[in-house]
């Protein structure tokens, strides 16, 4: 393995930790977790207090541990993602990433669905902007880990064809380059937009307003605009298979 191919797969293992590092904290801190942990399995594991003490000593058996326990498991499971290091590893460390995260998404949200089947009060221990920011992160890592994905296969099938180590290395670092400067570009443009939605925010309500059910219209017409680009993305699909 050339120094090249140990950079890009350094970078994914970065990638893959530092997000499920950060996700895994932001979990931990959420709401409905609290709320299933301190409410449920405390009890449960204080009642076993005493038994575990005989097999270990003087720890204590609580949710700390617990936490730990979980921090150090999801890491483990994304460093077993990682090495496998393909499209279908990343895809899964992508979804758990994405399950660990949804519990804050919901802290913040105005529609509250999960209130309805889980009786419990919204009291996030992290702010808007540390949320926004995990979530940007994974975004990132998701992009960096299928762009590195394709170009450690490109380079695989450029050795494979005779092409000179040299200047295959050359190609990585171009490619690394170019996928540095678009999720810099993308970030910045991101958090441009974070910002600025805020300032456009009493505009849009004064001119939705006077619609006779904002909800309703604002619903149904993101919906027709999500279903009108997936049909155009399956078609795009379709035209490249063929």
């Amino acid at each position: 393995m050339s120094k090249v191919e140990t950079f890009v797969r350094t970078t994914e293992l970065g990638f893959a930790l530092a997000s499920t590092y950060m996700t895994a904290i932001t979990f931990l801190q959420t709401s409905i977790y609290k709320k299933f942990i301190y409410e449920n399995f405390e009890p449960f594991l204080l009642t076993f207090h005493s038994f575990f003490e005989h097999l270990l000593g003087r720890l204590f058996i609580g949710p700390v541990l617990l936490d730990v326990f979980i921090l150090v498991l999801v890491l483990f499971l994304s460093f077993t993602f990682w090495r496998k290091g393909d499209v279908v590893g990343f895809g899964r460390l992508f979804s758990m990433n994405m399950l660990m995260f949804f519990p804050s998404v919901i802290d913040f949200s105005m529609f509250n669905w999960v209130d309805l089947i889980l009786l419990y009060e919204p009291k996030p221990s992290v702010s808007p902007l540390w949320v926004f920011a995990v979530g940007v992160l994974l975004q990132t890592t998701y992009v960096a880990l299928m762009f590195t994905v394709r170009f450690r296969l490109v380079r695989q099938e450029l050795l494979e064809r005779g092409a000179e180590p040299e200047d295959v290395d050359g190609v990585s670092r171009g490619q690394m380059s170019y996928l540095a400067m678009i999720l810099t570009g993308t970030t910045a443009v991101i958090v441009f937009l974070y910002y600025a939605v805020p300032l456009t925010k009493g505009l849009l309500r004064f001119e939705f307003s006077e619609l006779p059910y904002p909800h309703l219209v604002i619903g149904l017409a993101c919906t027709l605009l999500i279903a009108v680009a997936i049909v155009l993305y399956l078609r795009s699909f379709g035209a490249e298979t063929e």
